[in-house]
């Protein structure tokens, strides 16, 4: 459980972003929208309240207020802006690996690679590769396995999907490791 006058956890966080999103919500709503029981919902909402991060109003008997408190909005913003950081860092370590891997095997020879990605992680290799100076080198982007043509000796990943086990001596090199995201590559 978080220390009490630590930084928000991740639920907290959620639900004071909910909260700033539409102060009139229920703990019902709340609760269903964060996917949380409501007696969770209640204890974290008492507990931000203890916090000074809301403030509770009670607008009738039958109708309750959460608001965001100047000191909410302060942790609010660190969470978020630590995150982006944190974001940051991660497509850093991501680009370091591509050019790690990229620059070695350009230097071995290779001219043809193929890089199996999906959605913003694609995006991000394919501005990498636009950014690193390769001579001659070819790139193929393939969001998946089934689409990598079948004489590639070397596939580039970094993709949740498992590399198939491959019996014709293809090499599958992993540019993130999404279990330990400051994996570097040697």
């Amino acid at each position: 459980m978080q220390n009490a006058k630590g930084p928000l956890a991740e639920k907290e966080f959620l639900l004071v972003q909910q909260i700033s999103r539409k102060p009139t919500s229920t703990q019902r709503d709340l609760s269903r929208s964060l996917g949380l029981s409501l007696g969770t919902t209640n204890l974290l909402i008492r507990r931000l309240a203890r916090r000074g991060i809301i403030r509770i109003n009670q607008l009738d008997w039958k109708r309750t207020q959460y608001l965001l408190t100047i000191k909410g909005a302060m942790e609010k913003t660190r969470k978020a802006y630590n995150y982006t950081l944190g974001m940051f860092r991660i497509f850093r370590t991501i680009q370091d690996n591509i050019n790690t891997v990229l620059t070695r095997e350009h230097r071995a020879g290779r001219r043809d690679f193929i890089l199996v990605a999906q959605d913003e992680i694609l995006e991000l290799i394919r501005d990498t590769t636009r950014d690193l100076a390769l001579p001659d080198a070819r790139f193929t982007f393939v969001s998946r396995f089934d689409q990598v043509p079948p004489g590639a000796d070397l596939v580039l990943t970094a993709t949740l999907e498992p590399a198939p086990k491959s019996s014709n001596g293809r090499r599958t090199v992993s540019l993130v490791d999404f279990t330990n995201i400051d994996f570097r590559i040697p």
